[in-house]
């Protein structure tokens, strides 16, 4: 059996970062050239991170980079030491610091990123609602002051997500298929995917997929 040409394996933090990192990846002409597994929220990147050292893909050397990322959410350095401190418990060693790659024990290189990028907080939803604000000032003309009426009401600031569920479902207009379902709804939603706010993480990717 011809064996298979090694391929980046990019690990994403939950489906919904999986989703946006593969049609970014589309849109950038990187399709086929990047392999994407989600772990299912940070307190399972340590976990997922020891089993993929010990798989049978990863032993035969069919992995050849591994970039790992997960969101920054309220704290940059928080989701940054988290990650790496992951990463050293399991390879002995992690980066200094985002996009930096080191060589581990068993052949593949290592990274991480963190989302929506250095010294930032948010998340995923972050950067995919600041790539849609040229497009549609309209919509967020309505949201924002929505999404700030809620928060007067509940006396705290409503999580990012909320508002890109409410942007999910206003931004498909009147009809109600698939609003919710995320790998349904991102081919529909008007994403500038050439914004410059996933310009960063694009270059990453394509950096990645051309080693």
């Amino acid at each position: 059996m011809k064996p298979h040409k090694p391929i980046p394996l990019v690990l994403c933090e939950g489906k919904e970062d999986r989703f946006v990192l593969e049609m970014l990846t589309k849109h950038a002409g990187l399709d086929g050239k990047l392999a994407f597994q989600d772990y299912g929220g940070e307190t399972n990147l340590r976990r997922n991170l020891a089993m993929l050292k010990v798989s049978p893909e990863f032993a035969r050397g069919e992995y050849s980079r591994v970039l790992v990322t997960r969101d920054a959410d309220a704290s940059f350095i928080g989701a940054w030491t988290s990650v790496s401190d992951s990463i050293k418990a399991v390879f002995s060693q992690a980066p200094a610091s985002p996009g930096e790659w080191i060589a581990s024990e068993v052949g593949a290189q290592i990274s991480a990123w963190v989302i929506p990028g250095p010294g930032k907080t948010g998340m995923i939803e972050t950067l995919c609602l600041d790539a849609s604000r040229s497009n549609s000032p309209a919509l967020f003309e309505c949201l924002d002051p929505f999404v700030a009426c809620l928060g007067k009401l509940n006396k705290s600031v409503p999580h990012e997500k909320v508002r890109f569920a409410l942007w999910t479902i206003i931004a498909q207009g009147a009809g109600a298929k698939d609003r919710l379902s995320l790998d349904r709804a991102l081919a529909k939603l008007p994403l500038d995917w050439g914004d410059a706010a996933f310009a960063p993480l694009k270059e990453l990717l394509s950096k990645l997929a051309a080693n």
